[in-house]
């Protein structure tokens, strides 16, 4: 063979092997392109509306979360403001008791029926009325929080007082009040004086005063261990 065709030949051989390079890098760069597209195409859907959505999920959650706490603990401030503590809910808070006035009783406690001189029949008297001046202080038995502070059409002006052990006294027929609903009292201490009480104004001035127990009447000197 000549020289001439064998320079031919070289030239041949580089330009097929020249074009065999070139659409090899062409189609890699073709592979490489589809595949990062592709790539992008499934994992963007799920780094933007996902992400979204754990946020979005996470930021409910929270907040409701938070708005339970927040609520717990309104009501149990609230349940704290309203209620004095107590180490047994079966013993009163402090254990012996005042006198609300004198200790000289005028009528005692009685389950069974009574004449009532001034209604004119005959009811238990589920109180003890204790004498006492008209103007005279009256004075809580116990320490204890007062319920409620109104006037009744038979008892006259009243403030009743939760006193601990599930023991609640009405102080009834006074004149003027010094306390109010919500209040907190201790024991001794005045919380107004005697007035008038209108379905025994036959009797003479005294303070009427009923004790309950869980809801039932007894008998206050009972409750405040002043019999023998």
């Amino acid at each position: 063979m000549s020289t001439q065709s064998k320079s031919k030949n070289s030239g041949r051989n580089l330009k097929v092997l020249f074009t065999v390079v070139c659409v090899s890098i062409i189609a890699v760069g073709v592979i490489v392109y589809f595949s990062t597209n592709s790539a992008d195409d499934v994992n963007e859907p799920t780094t933007i509306a996902d992400t979204t959505a754990v946020q979005r999920a996470v930021t409910v959650e929270d907040t409701t979360v938070s708005t339970t706490a927040q609520t717990t603990q309104a009501t149990t401030k609230k349940e704290e403001d309203t209620s004095m503590p107590e180490s047994d809910k079966n013993t009163p808070y402090k254990s012996y008791y005042e006198y609300p006035v004198t200790e000289a009783v005028l009528q005692g406690y009685s389950e069974e029926l009574v004449k009532n001189d001034t209604m004119g029949d005959y009811r238990s008297h589920t109180a003890v009325d204790f004498s006492a001046e008209a103007g005279e202080n009256v004075k809580a038995i116990n320490d204890g929080i007062v319920l409620d502070v109104y006037n009744d059409a038979l008892l006259g002006m009243t403030v009743e007082i939760d006193h601990g052990g599930k023991l609640v006294a009405k102080y009834c027929g006074m004149d003027s009040v010094s306390v109010k609903k919500g209040s907190t009292v201790e024991i001794g201490q005045e919380i107004g004086t005697i007035g008038a009480v209108p379905f025994e104004s036959s009797l003479e001035s005294h303070l009427h005063f009923e004790t309950q127990v869980d809801g039932k009447y007894v008998d206050p000197l009972t409750v405040m261990g002043k019999t023998e």
